[in-house]
C-alpha cells in the first residue's frame, strides 16, 4: 500500500499512542509515537513529518515549549493540538504558533483520521504560511451562526456564546420573527464563528434547552474544530460550469456532479451545487471556461457549506490544494 504521509504522535498515554498509531497505519500513514516533549523535538529534527499530533501536557518538556521549538525548526509543519481540558491561556499561546486544529479529548478516532487527512493534503497549498493573529475561541458574547439540521432540512440562525465549561457550550437560543425556536435534544447543529485569524466551524448536537436565567441551547463541546485560514487571494465574481467529485480513500473511480462557480481566486472558490458537501471533504474539481482544451483540473477541500435562500441548492466554499497555471491566466483576463 502506498503511504499517504507520515504522522508524529506525541502523548504520554502509551495506550492512546498505540491505538492512534494502529488507526492511522490502517488508513495508510507511517506513524511514529513518542511520549515527551524532548523526544518530539528530536524526531522533528531528524525527520520530515507531514502532520504532528501534539498533547499539551507532557513530561520533560511541556507541549507549548515543544510547539515553539518545532516552529523554530519547521515553520510550515502542520500541528494538531490534543487537549484533555481547556486552558484559555495555553490555547491562546498555542494559536500564536499557528496550529492547524484543536481536538478535545476524548475524541472520535474516525474524525481524527479525517482531520489528519485534510491537514496533510492541505499542506501543499500553503507550506510556509505565517502564524495567525492570536484569538480566543468560545469567548462569552462571541457571535456565531447556528445551522440546525433536522428531518425537514436545515436553516441558519444568528446567535452568540453565553457560557461554557469543560463538557458543554451554551448558545443564545435562536429566534424566528422574535419568537424563540425550540430545538429538541439530540438535534444535529453546525456552528461557525469568524475570528480575526480564520474561520472556525464544528458539528455537534443539542443536549438540552433552558429558559433560565436566559433562553439557551446547550451543546456537547466539539471533539474536532475545523479551521480555515482567511483568504490570501482576492476573489472575482465569475460564473462558469464546474464538475466535482468526492475523492474516496479506496481510490475508486470518482462520480462527478455538476454545478456553477460564484467566484474564483488563486486560493479557492465558491460554487453552487445540488447536494450537501461537508467541511473537510476533498474534491476533484473541473472548471470549464469554454472548451475541453480549456478545462482547469484542481483538487479542493470543502471549508463550509450552507443552503441558499431558496433552500434548493448548496453554496459551498472551497480551498484549492493543487494548482493549475490555466487558473492564473483565466483570472488575469
Amino acid at each position: 500500500m502506498v503511504t499517504k504521509g507520515s504522522v508524529l504522535v506525541v502523548d504520554d498515554e502509551i495506550n492512546l499512542c498505540r491505538i492512534l498509531g494502529a488507526k492511522l497505519a490502517k488508513s495508510g500513514y507511517d506513524v511514529v509515537s513518542v511520549h515527551d516533549g524532548l523526544q518530539a523535538i528530536e524526531k522533528v529534527r531528524e525527520s520530515d513529518f507531514d502532520v504532528v499530533l501534539l498533547d499539551l501536557i507532557l513530561p520533560k518538556m511541556d507541549g507549548l515549549t515543544a510547539l515553539a521549538k518545532i516552529r523554530g525548526m519547521r515553520r510550515g509543519l502542520p500541528v494538531i493540538v490534543m487537549t484533555a481540558c481547556e486552558n484559555a491561556e495555553a490555547l491562546e499561546q498555542a494559536k500564536s504558533h499557528g496550529v492547524s486544529a484543536y481536538v478535545n479529548k476524548p475524541f472520535d478516532l474516525d474524525s481524527l483520521v479525517t482531520l489528519v487527512q485534510c491537514t496533510s493534503q492541505a499542506r501543499v497549498s500553503s507550506p510556509d504560511r505565517s502564524a495567525p493573529e492570536t484569538t480566543i475561541l468560545f469567548a462569552k458574547g462571541q457571535p456565531v451562526t447556528v445551522e440546525i439540521q433536522n428531518g425537514s432540512g436545515s436553516r441558519t440562525y444568528a446567535s452568540c456564546i453565553c457560557r461554557k465549561d469543560e463538557q458543554t457550550l451554551s448558545l443564545e437560543a435562536p429566534r424566528v420573527e422574535g419568537n424563540l425556536l425550540r430545538v429538541a435534544p439530540r438535534t444535529s447543529v453546525r456552528v461557525a464563528l469568524a475570528a480575526r485569524d480564520a474561520h472556525y466551524s464544528f458539528v455537534s448536537h443539542v443536549i438540552s434547552s433552558t429558559d433560565e436565567p436566559q433562553p439557551v441551547i446547550v451543546l456537547d463541546k466539539p471533539r474536532v474544530i475545523y479551521r480555515a485560514q482567511r483568504r490570501e487571494h482576492p476573489r472575482r465574481q465569475i460564473v462558469l460550469p464546474v464538475r466535482y467529485a468526492r475523492l474516496a480513500d479506496d481510490e475508486s473511480e470518482p462520480v462527478f456532479e455538476s454545478g456553477v462557480t460564484r467566484d474564483l481566486s488563486l486560493g479557492g472558490m465558491c460554487m453552487v451545487v445540488p447536494q450537501e458537501l461537508l467541511p473537510g471533504d476533498m474534491l476533484r474539481v473541473e472548471i470549464r471556461p469554454k472548451s475541453t482544451s480549456d478545462v482547469l483540473s484542481l483538487t479542493a477541500q470543502v471549508l463550509r457549506s450552507r443552503l441558499d435562500s431558496a433552500g434548493s441548492d448548496h453554496i459551498v466554499g472551497c480551498r484549492f490544494t493543487s494548482a493549475d497555471e490555466k487558473l492564473r491566466k483565466l483570472l488575469e483576463r
